[in-house]
């Protein structure tokens, strides 16, 4: 037979996560209450009496599953470690409050970092027919809405909670069993409103316990109640057991990429950009600044170094290397537009007299007795001397190279922001 455990919890802090460790650190206060019909009837009048904290009772067996460090944290004064943690009603229902400290793994995929979303879970396993659900133990009733409530002002990270989806569901040890990890309880909430609260602790201790404070340190968000039908939910045996989760949907904070990253690339692209409007004679120039705009470029892509090393192409890999090519094509551009200009240099003068064309003007005198005056004709020069090509090729890189790097951005923002 199940025991039934609600649980409530709160996420008094979160942050410190880590892409080359894959985990996350996270505060977290859990309240389980159960009912344990040994225990003797409390005095009347009273709704419920606190138990010492030297008293031994039994507790559910419930374990976090995917933890690297999980410590119960104790206040260090002797006079608060004397105070209650657990607290036994009229019928037998016993609460029980613990803050643990603990560390998680979460299984990061960076493939659009560092515009991606991530998905991290916090989970607890019940096991000797335990049957744990998310509720509303009676010392929760005044906290909030919500079976998870979250500190807002004490949430410092790189990531912005997006979501939080709380689920309930049962596993089993026999790998064949049908309907392994099926849900019967959940609650999907919604916290980008959580952003809009105070991030600065001091402000709220010092108005503490105004209205918007209060409401900032027990954020509950916006929740929905999901309910679903699960057959493995029967008489508990030893081969099945329940699990509670808190799967955390955050997605990174960007402004601290685009100042670092974004936007001092951009600027070297733009800034190689230059050299097509300077003149063609000013190799010293031109050169200076190609070769500049490529070294600092290069400087600037080692500020992905510190990320972990991994198998596939990342976001920002791509950004980098697409900066990379536009200062080197502005660079080879120059060799390419002098190389034409010298060609010029080395032609025979009459093949130079013949581009000129007289000017542009080529006097044809007709012999044709049956016309009475000479006509003069102005055929076009079919070719351009080496000094007007090189011109032209500039002229066309100043329109063609900033609409390249346009139209890239145009791709690249949405494809990795919206897949």
């Amino acid at each position: 037979r199940w025991l039934n455990v609600t649980v409530a919890a709160h996420l008094q802090g979160f942050g410190s996560v880590s892409e080359e460790t894959m985990d996350f650190q996270a505060t977290l206060r859990i309240v389980r209450e159960w009912r344990d019909p040994r225990l003797l009837p409390i005095p009347e009048g009273r709704p419920y009496l606190p138990v010492d904290p030297q008293a031994v009772l039994w507790t559910p067996h419930i374990d976090f599953s995917n933890f690297k460090e999980v410590k119960v944290a104790t206040v260090p004064h002797k006079e608060f470690q004397k105070e209650p943690n657990m607290w036994v009603t009229a019928d037998g229902k016993v609460n029980e409050v613990t803050l643990y400290e603990i560390k998680v793994t979460c299984s990061m995929s960076l493939q659009n970092y560092p515009l991606d979303n991530q998905l991290c879970s916090i989970r607890m396993d019940g096991f000797e027919g335990v049957l744990l659900a998310w509720g509303y133990p009676f010392i929760w009733s005044d906290h909030g809405p919500g079976p998870l409530l979250t500190d807002a002002t004490a949430i410092h990270s790189q990531f912005r909670l997006r979501e939080i989806e709380m689920k309930a569901y049962v596993n089993s040890f026999n790998l064949r069993v049908e309907g392994k990890g099926c849900k019967y309880l959940s609650y999907v909430c919604d916290y980008r409103a959580a952003d809009a609260c105070l991030v600065d602790n001091s402000r709220c201790a010092d108005t503490l316990s105004s209205p918007e404070c209060d409401y900032c340190t027990a954020f509950p968000g916006t929740c929905d109640k999901h309910t679903q039908t699960c057959d493995l939910v029967t008489e508990a045996t030893s081969m099945e057991f329940t699990s509670i989760e808190i799967q955390l949907h955050l997605s990174r904070r960007l402004a601290y990429h685009l100042m670092q990253m974004y936007i001092p690339s951009t600027s070297i692209v733009m800034m190689s950009w230059i050299s097509f409007w300077l003149s063609i004679d000013t190799v010293p120039a031109r050169v200076s600044l190609g070769v500049i705009t490529v070294l600092t470029m290069t400087a600037q892509s080692s500020r992905t170094a510190p990320m972990p090393e991994v198998s596939y192409v990342r976001a920002v890999d791509v950004w980098v290397v697409v900066c990379q090519l536009f200062v080197i094509a502005a660079l080879l551009e120059y060799a390419a537009v002098d190389f034409i200009r010298r060609r010029e240099d080395h032609k025979p003068q009459v093949a130079q007299m013949m581009d000129h064309c007289n000017n542009g003007t080529l006097q044809v005198v007709c012999t044709d007795p049956q016309v009475p005056d000479p006509v003069t004709r102005t055929p076009p020069c079919r070719s351009r001397s080496p000094a007007d090509k090189a011109k032209r090729i500039d002229y066309i890189c100043r329109v063609a190279f900033p609409t390249l790097f346009i139209l890239f951005n145009i791709i690249y923002w949405p494809f990795y922001l919206c897949f």
